[in-house]
């Protein structure tokens, strides 16, 4: 029997290969390489769209404390080539656990997700090597053999007795599980093609179940499964066009809640109500109204700001004795509960630098030194007012500065490139060869930035620390846990700095709240989004207007998390694609 389902889903793979899955149509959307695209990454769009140094600041602020800013008159024309994006691993347990209610967690035990910057959604990073096609096969199999384990499972997708309904019932069962698993209408060949294991099953002495298993299972290992398929009429034509209704409806489902359309979001990509800007932005309203949209803070906002690192960074507890796993979990929900603010409320992205609170539980009272009232146990994250503390917006939270840190030390280059590169999405230069590292020797009565200054001196070393330094600097109050201080070595900590545009600074919160000003903020935060919810590089030639353009309009409302998703969502960037031929 073991050889007779092997023999099924082996058909029930080539059936649906030969359906269209592993055409040429599969790669559509890679950046031809005569677009004119420069650089890796997201590197050039932040400068395209404006950006300038720390401390720039910008055109003034709104009554409101907003930015002023000017949008541009009219939007880019090309939104950029795309390249094919699979399912990444919580997408694809996020996926069946919806398509199929399990409890399992296969594609844990897949190979990882390569990063583009920063994100496992870019499609030009999420490779298909063999291991994953041998993972997708058993993982299939296991969530087959799983819902038929649980009978109230199984009458949601197996609707009809296929032993006495015989291929009319099993061409409604897998018709109708297809077109939620590929989350589009099934085609009438798509539909033929699906009875193959099912057919089979008679010729190789099978029951009509085993049959049927077998092309359930083969629907999980479908490309049209697996992939986020955008397929073009002519590929060739090169014409820019808008998303159809379920591909848009993929796109906006992966990108809010990491998992497949719900039944909401589908009706409405069937009624084609998702055409207007109008139907479009209630979809998006009702979804980040939902708690799943709260899988934006695991997938998107600690995968930016790399919170998700805690887990594998090393402390010295001898060194640090009070940094425990309770307190790591302590400062990873301080950090979650913190970003959860800004995604559920009208607040400007500005403030993530500058706003005076943050959520603790009695773990963090006690390491903060912040008091906590009105919590019913020590779990609780209470929202607490930081003002006339030391502590005011991410640059002070614990994880952040922990995970900047060495196991040992702080590391002001470190938390300085962590400003640059994830915050202002700006570049730092290369060091350059053969430059000898900082002792590591500490010395009683020298600081740290003593010590860092002395390597400064170094005309090698220069150009790069001149930008990270002095905002590290900055944060030398906080240790290689966030604990604040006033000493290092047995001398007291010079925390001011001058950013290289000549702004002055002395701590942490004067820092925030002239980082908070720069323009490149509000750009870098729609930035980061557009990569992980369009899911490639922003590196074509007209993605820093885009990030100038989305990041304005979104600024001249309240510039918020929510008002830069919809801005996002709601554009060409996001609902059209330039066809392109496969490279």
């Amino acid at each position: 029997m073991e050889r007779v389902n092997q023999s099924l889903l082996a058909g029930a793979g080539v059936a649906l290969l030969l359906a269209g899955g592993c055409t040429g149509k599969i790669g559509m959307g890679s950046q031809p390489a005569s677009t004119g695209a420069t650089g890796s990454g997201t590197g050039g769009s932040s400068m395209a769209a404006g950006g300038t140094s720390p401390g720039a600041g910008g055109a003034g602020t709104t009554p409101s404390g907003n930015p002023v800013v000017t949008v541009p008159a009219s939007a880019p024309q090309s939104p950029g080539y795309m390249v094919v994006r699979r399912l990444n691993r919580p997408e694809y347990n996020n996926t069946v656990a919806d398509l199929l209610g399990t409890k399992l967690t296969p594609a844990d035990d897949f190979p990882g997700d390569d990063l583009g910057a920063e994100f496992d959604t870019v499609g030009s990073a999420l490779s298909t090597a063999p291991e994953y096609v041998v993972s997708y096969e058993s993982a299939a199999t296991a969530l087959i053999d799983d819902l038929y384990a649980d009978a109230t499972r199984l009458k949601n997708v197996v609707t009809c007795d296929v032993t006495t309904g015989g291929d009319a019932c099993a061409q409604t069962i897998l018709s109708a599980f297809a077109r939620r698993a590929w989350r589009r209408p099934v085609t009438a060949a798509e539909a033929q093609s699906l009875m193959a294991p099912v057919t089979a099953a008679k010729t190789l002495g099978a029951t009509p179940v085993d049959g049927l298993k077998a092309a359930l299972t083969g629907v999980l290992i479908s490309p049209f499964f697996l992939y986020k398929l955008e397929l073009d009429p002519d590929p060739l034509a090169g014409a820019v066009r808008r998303l159809n209704p379920y591909e848009l409806a993929t796109r906006l489902s992966y990108s809010l809640w990491s998992t497949m359309p719900d039944a909401t979001l589908s009706a409405a990509a069937d009624a084609g109500q998702l055409a207007t800007d109008d139907q479009v932005s209630a979809q998006v309203d009702r979804m980040l109204a939902d708690p799943r949209a709260d899988t934006l803070l695991d997938n998107f906002s600690a995968k930016w700001l790399d919170f998700v690192s805690l887990d594998s960074h090393d402390v010295d507890t001898m060194l640090y004795p009070s940094y425990t796993s309770d307190l790591e979990t302590s400062l990873k929900g301080e950090a979650r509960r913190y970003m959860q603010e800004f995604l559920h409320n009208p607040l400007n992205v500005t403030g993530i630098l500058n706003s005076r609170f943050t959520f603790i539980d009695a773990n963090l009272a006690t390491f903060y030194g912040l008091p906590r009232t009105g919590a019913t146990n020590d779990t609780d994250f209470i929202k607490v007012d930081t003002t006339g503390t030391e502590r005011q917006g991410l640059l002070t939270l614990g994880a952040f500065l922990t995970n900047t840190a060495y196991p040992n030390r702080t590391s002001p280059v470190r938390r300085g490139e962590y400003v640059f590169r994830r915050l202002l999405c700006d570049e730092v230069p290369a060091p350059p060869a053969n430059v000898p590292p900082l002792s590591e020797t500490a010395v009683v009565g020298q600081t740290l930035r003593q010590r860092m200054e002395a390597h400064r001196a170094n005309p090698a070393c220069s150009p790069c620390h001149n930008l990270m330094d002095p905002i590290g600097f900055g944060l030398e109050n906080y240790d290689g846990i966030g604990a604040y201080r006033t000493m290092d070595s047995g001398a007291p900590i010079d925390s001011s700095g001058t950013l290289p545009d000549g702004t002055t600074f002395n701590g942490a919160v004067q820092l925030g709240g002239i980082l908070a000003q720069d323009p490149r903020l509000p750009q870098c935060v729609t930035e980061k989004f557009m990569i992980f919810a369009i899911g490639r590089l922003l590196n074509q030639p007209n993605d820093g207007q885009w990030v100038g353009y989305l990041s304005a309009r979104a600024q001249a409302t309240d510039g918020s998390l929510p008002s830069i998703i919809r801005t996002v969502m709601l554009s060409d960037v996001f609902r059209s694609r330039q066809p392109g031929v496969s490279m």
